[in-house]
């Protein structure tokens, strides 16, 4: 973060980065302590660090404004909440710190398809008003080609892949990658890239060399007994596979009527469906 790496701190300089930081859980509901009145939670990251009582309140009352819930929420218990307003006090007392970097862990997964979008585009403003930085957690490609400006793809624990949203969807590079967007449900039903067989290797056991070679179409001897450094390909685009150039040979293409939402600046229209 600027330049340092954070996970290694102690004392007051780990205080003070961790000051910047907050994160928001997967599930809303068992995020939240049962006991405990939205006010109580929300405020809790700011009595943990002395801010005096009067300021919490204030600071609480701001930033349930901020994510749509009205004042009265303040006594309301986790049970009494839905879903989607669970998750929107996850996100009210993520922000209550005010932090420059929140970590998003599947944030909408457990929620219907129409409370995903709000909060999507809840986050997505809450990002422009007080210029936060995300790291979002997600299986969903549709979701994540909105949202983020840099993805990451994982195979086994092991980055393969990273790009530019637009990038990334537009010239997916490594085997993974172009089968993982070949499922996604943007653009046209001629996008099929290849299917993917078999199960995957056990996280705790990976296979030798490449982890993702016993299940790659692409696969040569020196992928199962060396494991490929992630090497810059163009510009910020980066790429793990000992055999991109039989890659490219087969790679998928995108539909030109699809576009990530993730192009920064103005989104288009500023909304999701």
């Amino acid at each position: 973060m600027d330049g340092v790496d954070i996970t290694h701190l102690k004392g007051k300089e780990r205080v003070k980065w961790r000051s910047q930081l907050s994160y928001v859980y997967q599930n809303p509901v068992s995020s939240l302590d049962p006991a405990w009145t939205v006010e109580q939670s929300v405020s809790e990251p700011l009595a943990a660090v002395h801010v005096p009582p009067d300021e919490r309140k204030e600071r609480v009352q701001q930033s349930l404004a901020a994510v749509g819930l009205p004042e009265y929420f303040r006594g309301r218990y986790p049970h009494e909440l839905s879903g989607g307003q669970s998750q929107r006090v996850a996100i009210a007392r993520a922000l209550v710190r005010r932090p420059r970097f929140i970590v998003l862990d599947e944030p909408t997964s457990a929620l219907d398809v129409s409370i995903q979008a709000q909060l999507l585009n809840l986050l997505i403003d809450l990002q422009g008003e007080f210029g936060l930085t995300y790291f979002y957690i997600s299986h969903d490609l549709n979701v994540v080609g909105r949202v983020c400006d840099r993805i990451a793809v994982m195979y086994l624990g092991k980055v393969v892949e990273m790009a530019d949203a637009l990038d990334l969807f537009a010239s997916p590079l490594h085997p993974y990658a172009q089968a993982l967007l070949s499922t996604t449900s943007v653009g046209s039903s001629s996008f099929l890239g290849f299917r993917l067989t078999g199960e995957p290797p056990s996280p705790r056991n990976p296979p030798s060399g490449c982890r993702f070679n016993t299940r790659c179409p692409y696969a040569t001897s020196i992928c199962s007994s060396e494991e490929p450094k992630l090497m810059q390909v163009r510009g910020t685009h980066l790429v793990a596979c000992h055999n991109l150039d039989l890659v490219a040979k087969g790679k998928i293409q995108v539909p030109k009527n699809f576009l990530p939402v993730a192009t920064r600046g103005p989104r288009p229209g500023g909304q999701l469906d």
